[in-house]
C-alpha cells in the first residue's frame, strides 16, 4: 500500500497536459477534479490576485466560488473545454474574471453601514453614503441633500458631517472602502464582444444643470479657500476630499502637530468666508478649484 501511495504521489507531481486532464475528467470526474485542484489551485489564486482581490478572506471566498462553478455537474464545464481551441489556463482567466465581476456586483448590492457610522446622526449617515458609496463631492452632496430633505443644507454642515465620519472610521474601515471603490470601477472596453467600436454610455453627471451647479460651487468655494493660509487649504483638501486621517495629513504635509481643534478652526474660517459676498471671478485662485473634484484614486 505504501509503495502504491508513493507511486501515486510521484505521478501527481508531474503536471498533466490539458488533453490528459480532459481525458481523466471524462473517465473519472472525481479523480480528474482532484488532479485539477492539485495542479491549478496556485493558478486560480494568482488569477484572483491579478484581478485586484488581495485580501486573503476575500480571495478564498472567490476561490471557493470558482471551484463550485467548475465542479458542478461532475465537472461539466471543465470537461467541455476543448484544448484544441486554446489553453486551459487562458480559459480559466476568463472564468475567474467573470466570477470576480459577479462577486463585486453582489458586494456592492449588499453594502451595509459600519456600526460606528450607523450610530451617527441621520445627516452624517447619508453624507457617508453619498461620499463613499456614490463618489459625490461635498458641494454635490449639498445640492442632493437640499433636494432630498426639502430644506437648505450648507456646505459647512456637510464638511462637519464628514469630520464626524472620519473620526469614527478605523483603519480596517478605510481599507475596505478603498478596496470596494477600486473594484467597483472596472475598466470599460471601447469595443463590444465582436470587436466593434462602441459608444461610451452617457453619464448623468454631464447634464447641463449639474455642470452649472458645480461651476457655481467651484467659484464660491474656491474663493473661500483662497482666503485660507496655504497649509489650511491643503489640510482641507486632504481631510474632506481625500478623506485622510489627521495622522496621515500630518505626515504628508510634514507638520509637527495637527489637532482636531485646528480642523474646527478651519471649518469656522470656511463658514465665515462663505458668508461674504463672492469676489470678482478673476480673483479666485485657480489652484483652489480642484478642491471640489473627486478623490484622487
Amino acid at each position: 500500500m505504501a509503495a502504491n501511495d508513493r507511486r501515486g504521489s510521484a505521478r501527481r507531481s508531474v503536471p498533466l497536459s490539458d488533453e490528459l486532464l480532459r481525458d481523466l475528467l471524462a473517465a473519472d470526474p472525481a479523480r480528474g477534479w482532484r488532479a485539477f485542484v492539485d495542479q491549478y489551485t496556485p493558478v486560480l489564486l494568482a488569477l484572483i490576485e491579478r484581478a485586484g482581490v488581495t485580501a486573503r478572506d476575500e480571495a478564498m471566498e472567490i476561490y471557493t466560488r470558482v471551484c463550485e462553478r467548475l465542479a458542478a455537474d461532475d465537472c461539466t464545464r471543465l470537461r467541455r473545454h476543448d484544448p484544441g481551441k486554446g489553453a486551459l489556463r487562458a480559459w480559466l482567466t476568463v472564468v475567474v474574471r467573470r466570477i470576480v465581476v459577479d462577486w463585486v456586483r453582489s458586494r456592492v448590492g449588499r453594502r451595509r453601514l459600519f456600526k460606528t457610522v450607523a450610530a451617527l446622526d441621520p445627516l452624517a449617515r447619508r453624507v457617508f453614503e453619498l461620499f463613499y458609496w456614490s463618489d459625490y463631492s461635498p458641494p454635490e452632496i449639498v445640492e442632493l441633500l437640499r433636494v432630498e430633505l426639502g430644506q437648505a443644507v450648507s456646505l459647512v454642515e456637510v464638511l462637519d458631517a464628514l469630520d464626524r465620519i472620519h473620526g469614527v472610521l478605523t483603519d480596517r474601515h478605510r481599507s475596505e472602502l478603498v478596496s470596494l471603490a477600486t473594484r467597483s470601477r472596472p475598466s470599460v472596453s471601447l469595443e463590444d464582444e465582436e470587436g466593434r467600436l462602441q459608444v461610451d454610455p452617457p453619464s448623468d453627471r454631464d447634464d447641463p444643470e449639474r455642470i452649472a451647479l458645480r461651476k457655481e460651487f467651484a467659484q464660491r468655494f474656491g474663493a473661500a479657500v483662497a482666503m485660507l493660509p496655504a497649509d489650511d487649504a491643503a489640510i482641507l483638501r486632504l481631510r474632506f476630499v481625500q478623506g485622510l486621517t489627521l495622522a496621515e495629513i500630518q505626515k504628508a504635509l510634514h507638520l509637527e502637530r495637527l489637532s482636531h481643534e485646528r480642523i474646527t478652526r478651519i471649518l469656522a474660517a470656511i463658514r465665515s468666508a462663505l458668508e461674504r459676498p463672492l469676489p470678482p471671478r478673476a480673483s479666485v485662485a485657480p489652484s483652489s478649484l480642484p478642491l471640489l473634484g473627486g478623490r484622487v484614486e
